[in-house]
């Protein structure tokens, strides 16, 4: 982005949006379309720690983000996890999704919490 393009926040804007940005930090959701299923889940933005416990986790932590925050439908509910005979909970996630799916959907995870594109390098005009 260039310098001119870009406004700079005052100390005024950011108190004006207090409430916005709080509430953008823990309410945030996003729906997708899963080919599979032919239908669409909704996923919540995880927090710092579901992030961090994911990104420690080698060939689980996919599995292990999309289960903490696929929320609708509920993928935690127990009729569903019993119709699927799951022993342990988290197996949902791999019986509902496909492989790709699941690391589809944990990056859209991930991209919610602000990894990824959120911040972008605003350069100087050389002439």
């Amino acid at each position: 982005m260039r310098k001119e393009q870009v406004k700079k926040l005052t100390l005024q804007e950011l108190i004006a949006k207090k409430e916005q940005i709080q509430d953008t930090k823990t309410n945030k959701t996003k729906d997708l379309y899963i080919s599979s299923l032919d239908g669409s889940v909704t996923i919540q933005k995880p927090d710092k720690q579901l992030c961090l416990d994911a990104l420690e986790m080698d060939q689980q932590g996919d599995t292990y983000l999309v289960y903490h925050c696929v929320v609708q439908p509920n993928v935690k509910d127990k009729k569903l996890l019993q119709a699927f005979g799951c022993t342990e909970p988290i197996e949902i996630v791999e019986k509902l999704f496909e492989i790709g799916e699941i690391s589809a959907i944990a990056k859209e995870c991930i991209t919610l919490a602000g990894y990824g594109d959120s911040v972008t390098v605003v350069e100087d005009i050389k002439n």
